[in-house]
């Protein structure tokens, strides 16, 4: 969830365009780290606009935050290398935003305003949201500004540099052979379950719990359909389909009904067992062999990978290529 708001849709994606490990999405910061070097007030000039130091001091204790917090705070000259860092990235970041204006891009209140609503509505509730701005000490109209940026910045990319790759039967073929352990599905099972819930540590509560799933047991046991008996007496949320928990891999469901899902018969009914909700019975209903993935089946999921790795790379050389031709002046 907070990596939603820290990087706006796009921005860990751009940082990652450029040289070292530093983003530069100016988010805010929740503890202040003493910072021991000296920057001016404009650390860089890029074709005539200048840099301030506000971002890149707000990065920069991030950082030492950050390396603090693991048990290796950086040294003097370390802070001053992972400073020149953020100043260089924050000039592409520039340069990126300069030729976005240069070939016309416009980026209305109404693109941010239907971006930020998208991501809004990522976020289990407003609630949630407003207090993850607040965690970041951002204020929505920051959090807008900063978001127009990374619509214009994703612009740039869209017009200049995506409609340059190609994305080739052979690569496909190649990525497809060099990683098929990404395109082997595991052993899947399908289930239903029934609860009924109990109190934890109420000893009245698991005891009526426990009768009550056990004469269920014997209905089903003499013939009754587990699924009208989930819609009958369940007490969780699949209840109403007759509590099918559809297919699922072993690490993909809960521990208590996977290690017995896959050790049964289908069609086989559980013994009763107990779990921090109440007590349960399970039944298999299907069980589907591991396979491969073919190629085919694979494409356009390999194709969006390598399209993604592409974009990265030709990105970096693309403002390389700004950055030659452009005026630049740093002051750090």
């Amino acid at each position: 969830m907070n990596k939603k708001l820290l990087h706006f849709g796009q921005f860990f994606v751009f940082a990652s365009f450029f040289a070292g490990t530093f983003a530069f999405a100016h988010s805010g910061h929740t503890h202040e780290e003493k910072i021991r070097i000296s920057l001016p007030s404009i650390v860089a000039k890029v074709n005539g606009e200048d840099i301030s130091n506000h971002s890149i001091l707000i990065q920069l204790k991030k950082t030492l935050k950050g390396y603090k917090k693991r048990g290796l705070p950086l040294t003097i000259e370390e802070e001053k290398i992972t400073a020149k860092k953020l100043i260089d990235n924050e000039i592409k970041r520039t340069l990126l935003l300069q030729k976005g204006n240069a070939i016309g891009s416009k980026i209305t209140d109404k693109t941010v305003e239907k971006k930020f609503k998208k991501i809004k509505a990522s976020f289990k509730s407003n609630a949630v949201f407003e207090h993850e701005l607040k965690n970041r000490k951002l204020t929505l109209g920051q959090y807008k500004k900063e978001l127009k940026v990374d619509i214009l910045m994703q612009e740039v990319i869209d017009r200049e540099i995506i409609p340059g790759i190609k994305i080739t039967d052979e690569d496909t073929k190649l990525y497809y052979e060099k990683n098929k352990n990404q395109f082997r599905m595991g052993q899947r099972a399908r289930a239903s379950v029934i609860l009924i819930k109990a109190k934890r540590d109420d000893m009245k509560s698991e005891a009526a719990a426990r009768k009550k799933i056990n004469s269920i047991l014997k209905e089903i046991s003499s013939g009754a359909s587990f699924r009208e008996m989930a819609i009958k007496h369940s007490e969780d949320s699949l209840a109403a389909k007759g509590g099918d928990l559809g297919y699922f891999t072993k690490d993909q469901m809960f521990g208590a009904f996977s290690s017995r899902a896959f050790d049964m018969k289908v069609n086989a009914v559980s013994p009763m067992f107990k779990s921090g909700l109440g007590f349960h019975i399970l039944k298999l209903t299907a069980l589907k062999k591991g396979q491969v993935i073919s190629l085919d089946n694979a494409k356009v999921q390999i194709e969006k990978v390598l399209i993604k790795n592409k974009v990265g790379s030709a990105t970096r050389s693309y403002v390389e290529n700004l950055k030659k031709k452009a005026d630049i002046k740093t002051y750090f």
